[in-house]
This record gives structure tokens, C-alpha cells and sequence, in this order.
């Protein structure tokens, strides 16, 4: 779920790129919505026996109550954060600054911009580096199918930055070509580190 927010460049040219967040999100979040809606349902035909939950004397049917009413309002937050939330990286070589700006509902909250000055280099990290069920059984069968591992975070470093989260993705290939339009563009040097 983490990997949900991944983002994609949607212009670029010499002295310019644009990355927004994927399409991807947006339907995570009207799915979550629609199950949301079948909680809802559920918990209307059941709210009787629910109750009955909360009010006996047992810890486990107490747990029981709080995980499903946990769920009956979680999942439509959840859903409507997803369908709401954005995020827009400018990363633009004439202003000489990246900016990141954050909207939620359509309206801009939040905005983080960095000079390129501030930043030495662009890190490329392999943050989860364990094997899956389907890499094992993959190698079981011998079948020498490549099955992406973990996934990769991008940083940029500096003195005043220390390490200054910018983006993540699932795809080595994907997220090294974001630092290489990236590096292009701010003149600074990408460190591939695989753990």
C-alpha cells in the first residue's frame, strides 16, 4: 500500500520536468470507497449482533468490536485520502529549484522547495531487499523469470538537506531514469546503493 503514491513524469524537456502522482491512487481510492459502501451494508444488516460484541464481558469479542468498527471507518478515510490527495514535483533548471507541492481536495497545503545548491547528490537505495514466495518459488521451478525486488527509494543529499526524501518506486529501471532526467537537469552525480 505504501507504493501506492508512486509518481510519473508527464513533461519534460531541456530545462523542465513535471512529475505527478499515477492514476493508480485515485482508483485504490473508489475501490476502497466501494467496499467501504459493502461494510456499510453489512454492518446494517448486523448491527444488532456488532453491539453484542461491545457490550459482553469478554477481551476477544471487545477486540473483535473495535477491529470491525476500525475498519467500518478506516476504509472510507483511507479511500477518500487516496482519491483526493496529490502530489506535483517541478523540477525546473532556469529557477534552479525543485518544488514539491502537496493539495488535498484541490487545494494546495503544503509546498517544499529546494535550490540546487543545497543539494550534492542523488541517492538511489534499495530499501527492501527480501526474496518473495514467488521468487522461491520461481527459483524452485527453474524457470529464470526476473520478479522485481522490494523496492527503491530516491533522496537527494546535502550539507543542509542531510537526506531529503523524494521519491520511491517499485521499478529499479523506472525510478533510475527519474534520477538521470534529475541529475541531468540540477548537474549532480546519482549513487546507486544495492543492499
Amino acid at each position: 500500500m505504501g507504493l501506492v503514491v508512486t509518481l510519473k513524469i508527464t513533461e519534460i524537456d531541456e530545462n523542465r520536468m513535471v512529475m505527478k502522482r499515477s492514476r493508480f491512487p485515485k482508483a485504490m481510492g473508489i475501490m476502497m470507497l466501494c467496499i467501504s459502501f459493502v461494510f456499510l451494508i453489512m454492518y446494517k444488516a448486523a448491527d444488532v449482533y456488532i453491539w453484542f460484541l461491545f457490550n459482553s464481558s469478554s477481551f476477544i469479542d471487545k477486540g473483535l468490536f473495535f477491529a470491525i468498527m476500525t475498519s467500518l471507518f478506516g476504509f472510507p478515510i483511507l479511500g477518500f485520502c487516496l482519491l483526493f490527495y496529490d502530489k506535483k514535483i517541478v523540477v525546473d533548471k532556469k529557477l534552479e529549484e525543485i518544488c514539491i507541492r502537496f493539495k488535498f481536495l484541490f487545494i494546495p497545503v503544503w509546498r517544499i522547495r529546494v535550490k540546487f545548491t543545497k543539494i550534492d547528490e542523488i541517492i538511489i537505495e534499495n530499501v527492501c531487499n527480501s526474496k518473495t514466495v514467488a521468487m522461491h518459488r520461481d527459483a524452485a521451478k527453474g524457470t529464470g523469470k526476473g520478479i522485481r525486488v522490494g523496492y527503491w527509494l530516491m533522496s537527494l543529499k546535502g550539507k543542509d538537506l542531510r537526506k531529503f526524501y523524494f521519491d520511491r518506486n517499485p521499478k529499479k529501471e523506472e525510478i533510475l531514469s527519474y534520477a538521470e532526467n534529475l541529475s541531468r537537469l540540477t548537474s549532480k552525480k546519482v549513487i546507486l546503493i544495492e543492499h
